[in-house]
Protein backbone atom coordinates (compact mmCIF):
# COMPACT_ATOMS: atom_id res chain seq x y z
CA UNK A 1 0.00 0.00 0.00
CA UNK A 2 2.61 2.60 1.11
CA UNK A 3 4.61 1.90 -2.65
CA UNK A 4 1.45 2.55 -4.48
CA UNK A 5 0.85 5.50 -2.50
CA UNK A 6 4.43 6.57 -3.23
CA UNK A 7 4.24 5.56 -7.09
CA UNK A 8 1.29 7.84 -7.01
CA UNK A 9 3.04 10.96 -5.34
CA UNK A 10 5.62 10.33 -8.14
CA UNK A 11 2.97 11.18 -10.87
CA UNK A 12 3.49 10.75 -14.51
CA UNK A 13 4.80 7.13 -15.57
CA UNK A 14 5.47 6.07 -12.46
CA UNK A 15 2.37 6.14 -11.42
CA UNK A 16 1.50 3.77 -14.54
CA UNK A 17 4.99 1.50 -12.87
CA UNK A 18 7.43 3.10 -15.79
CA UNK A 19 10.57 4.32 -15.23
CA UNK A 20 11.82 7.66 -15.90
CA UNK A 21 15.26 8.74 -15.92
CA UNK A 22 16.52 12.13 -15.65
CA UNK A 23 18.01 13.99 -18.49
CA UNK A 24 19.24 17.49 -18.72
CA UNK A 25 16.27 18.16 -21.71
CA UNK A 26 13.59 16.45 -19.08
CA UNK A 27 12.53 13.06 -18.13
CA UNK A 28 13.28 10.71 -20.89
CA UNK A 29 11.33 7.12 -20.69
CA UNK A 30 13.41 3.76 -20.20
CA UNK A 31 11.99 2.57 -24.01
CA UNK A 32 13.48 5.22 -25.67
CA UNK A 33 16.81 3.99 -25.25
CA UNK A 34 15.46 1.26 -27.09
CA UNK A 35 15.42 0.98 -30.75
CA UNK A 36 13.44 -1.63 -33.19
CA UNK A 37 15.64 -3.46 -36.29
CA UNK A 38 14.91 -6.28 -38.68
CA UNK A 39 17.57 -8.76 -38.73
CA UNK A 40 17.18 -10.30 -42.09
CA UNK A 41 18.97 -13.81 -42.69
CA UNK A 42 18.58 -16.02 -45.88
CA UNK A 43 15.16 -13.99 -46.86
CA UNK A 44 13.86 -14.68 -43.10
CA UNK A 45 13.05 -11.45 -41.41
CA UNK A 46 13.75 -11.28 -37.54
CA UNK A 47 12.32 -8.07 -35.54
CA UNK A 48 14.89 -6.97 -32.50
CA UNK A 49 15.25 -4.97 -30.42
CA UNK A 50 18.83 -3.11 -28.89
CA UNK A 51 20.28 -0.86 -26.59
CA UNK A 52 21.47 2.20 -28.11
CA UNK A 53 25.08 2.38 -27.36
CA UNK A 54 25.28 -1.45 -27.90
CA UNK A 55 27.14 -2.80 -31.11
CA UNK A 56 24.81 -4.73 -33.30
CA UNK A 57 26.95 -7.80 -33.30
CA UNK A 58 25.86 -8.06 -29.12
CA UNK A 59 22.57 -7.37 -30.08
CA UNK A 60 22.22 -10.51 -32.85
CA UNK A 61 24.13 -12.86 -30.46
CA UNK A 62 21.50 -11.67 -27.27
CA UNK A 63 18.82 -11.66 -29.48
CA UNK A 64 17.51 -15.02 -27.82
CA UNK A 65 16.39 -16.07 -31.77
CA UNK A 66 18.55 -19.52 -32.54
CA UNK A 67 19.04 -18.82 -36.01
CA UNK A 68 20.34 -14.98 -35.29
CA UNK A 69 22.49 -16.08 -32.63
CA UNK A 70 24.02 -19.42 -34.56
CA UNK A 71 24.99 -16.52 -37.66
CA UNK A 72 26.81 -14.56 -35.34
CA UNK A 73 29.51 -16.90 -34.15
CA UNK A 74 32.16 -15.74 -31.52
CA UNK A 75 35.50 -15.21 -33.88
CA UNK A 76 37.99 -14.95 -30.93
CA UNK A 77 38.23 -15.25 -27.37
CA UNK A 78 38.78 -11.26 -27.80
CA UNK A 79 36.49 -10.11 -30.20
CA UNK A 80 33.89 -12.03 -29.25
CA UNK A 81 30.17 -12.57 -31.47
CA UNK A 82 30.41 -10.91 -34.87
CA UNK A 83 29.48 -11.34 -38.38
CA UNK A 84 29.36 -10.01 -41.24
CA UNK A 85 26.49 -7.30 -42.20
CA UNK A 86 25.25 -5.50 -44.91
CA UNK A 87 23.72 -1.82 -44.29
CA UNK A 88 21.71 0.44 -46.13
CA UNK A 89 23.08 3.52 -46.63
CA UNK A 90 21.55 5.88 -44.72
CA UNK A 91 23.17 3.81 -41.73
CA UNK A 92 27.00 3.74 -43.66
CA UNK A 93 26.06 7.13 -43.79
CA UNK A 94 26.17 7.76 -39.37
CA UNK A 95 29.02 5.48 -39.37
CA UNK A 96 32.72 6.92 -38.89
CA UNK A 97 35.47 6.24 -41.75
CA UNK A 98 36.91 3.06 -41.83
CA UNK A 99 40.25 2.03 -40.19
CA UNK A 100 42.87 0.36 -42.52
CA UNK A 101 42.87 -2.14 -39.85
CA UNK A 102 38.85 -2.41 -40.37
CA UNK A 103 38.82 -2.80 -43.84
CA UNK A 104 41.77 -5.91 -43.63
CA UNK A 105 39.45 -7.41 -40.91
CA UNK A 106 36.68 -7.41 -42.62
CA UNK A 107 38.25 -8.44 -45.76
CA UNK A 108 40.22 -11.60 -44.27
CA UNK A 109 36.25 -12.84 -42.50
CA UNK A 110 33.41 -11.56 -44.99
CA UNK A 111 33.11 -13.36 -48.20
CA UNK A 112 32.24 -10.88 -51.17
CA UNK A 113 32.53 -7.73 -48.94
CA UNK A 114 31.16 -4.40 -50.50
CA UNK A 115 30.92 -0.57 -49.70
CA UNK A 116 27.95 -1.20 -47.76
CA UNK A 117 29.61 -3.99 -46.01
CA UNK A 118 30.70 -3.84 -41.72
CA UNK A 119 31.65 -6.43 -39.16
CA UNK A 120 28.46 -6.07 -36.94
CA UNK A 121 31.23 -5.37 -33.99
CA UNK A 122 31.61 -2.21 -35.92
CA UNK A 123 27.76 -0.53 -35.53
CA UNK A 124 27.31 0.87 -32.68
CA UNK A 125 23.55 1.44 -32.15
CA UNK A 126 22.13 4.99 -33.00
CA UNK A 127 18.56 6.49 -31.98
CA UNK A 128 18.83 7.10 -36.09
CA UNK A 129 18.14 3.44 -37.19
CA UNK A 130 15.57 2.88 -35.18
CA UNK A 131 13.36 1.03 -37.94
CA UNK A 132 16.27 -0.14 -39.86
CA UNK A 133 16.72 -3.14 -41.42
CA UNK A 134 20.39 -4.85 -41.60
CA UNK A 135 21.12 -8.31 -43.31
CA UNK A 136 23.44 -10.81 -42.19
CA UNK A 137 25.38 -12.45 -45.35
CA UNK A 138 28.02 -14.92 -45.37
CA UNK A 139 31.27 -15.00 -43.57
CA UNK A 140 34.50 -17.03 -44.95
CA UNK A 141 34.77 -21.04 -43.67
CA UNK A 142 37.30 -21.16 -40.77
CA UNK A 143 40.16 -22.86 -42.69
CA UNK A 144 42.71 -24.55 -39.97
CA UNK A 145 46.14 -25.22 -41.28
Amino acid sequence: MALRQALRNLGGGAARGMATVAHPTGPVWVSSKMINLTVVLEGQRFPVKGKIGKNLAEVISQSGIADLVAACPSISLGKGPDTHVRLPPSIIAMLPELSLEQKSYIGDLCENPSAISRMASMVTLLPEMDGSAVAIEANRPFRTP
